[in-house]
């Protein structure tokens, strides 16, 4: 039984994995809580402090009431009807996904929804951030795939037209 989903919210302002989440607590009749982890210095900050460049460091902190803030109107408009809150954790070392993971345990949340994501074609050595926290918790893990990197449809009008003809067509079957 799901009582408590946890969401992986980011940058992205594609609410996909979120809406995907709402619906899922609506399913089950889970309370909702939508996690942001935010780096409070990042590589790029830091590196803009020690230039002379001190909005580096406003510009983290504004990114991160932004995606709150984000997350706080599609409650309001689309989970009205369900607990739901949403939190902005550190990073605290590590990777992100074992910090979700982690809060996960900490909230002792039944499921965690988190967007497929794609991974870099010349970063290899990294893993992908669904791939990352099923890796780290025993938690029930939902990979919801965001607009973006759906590949449900055709790419182009002669594509759709191959895939009609392909699935009206009759099947045969060769006989020996």
């Amino acid at each position: 039984m799901i009582r408590h989903i946890l969401v992986a919210v980011g940058t992205n302002p594609d609410n996909s994995v979120l809406k995907s989440a709402i619906d899922k607590a609506r399913h089950t009749g889970a309370r909702l809580t939508a996690v942001y982890v935010v780096d409070t210095m990042p590589w790029w900050a830091m590196a803009g402090v020690e230039h002379g460049c001190l909005e580096s460091i406003q510009m983290v902190e504004e990114l991160e009431r932004t995606v709150e803030r984000r997350c706080n109107e599609v409650f309001e408009l689309d989970a009205w009807d369900i607990h739901t809150q949403s939190v902005t954790v550190p990073l605290e070392g590590g990777s992100v996904g074992r910090r979700i993971a982690r809060f996960a345990d900490e909230l002792d949340a039944d499921m965690i929804v988190v967007g497929a994501g794609h991974g870099s074609k010349w970063r290899f050595w990294e893993e992908r951030m669904s791939d990352v926290i099923a890796r780290c918790t025993r938690r029930a893990v939902l990979v919801s795939a965001t607009a973006d990197t759906r590949r449900d449809g055709p790419a182009d009008d002669q594509a759709h037209r191959r895939q009609q003809a392909r699935a009206s067509g009759s099947a045969r079957a060769q006989t020996l």
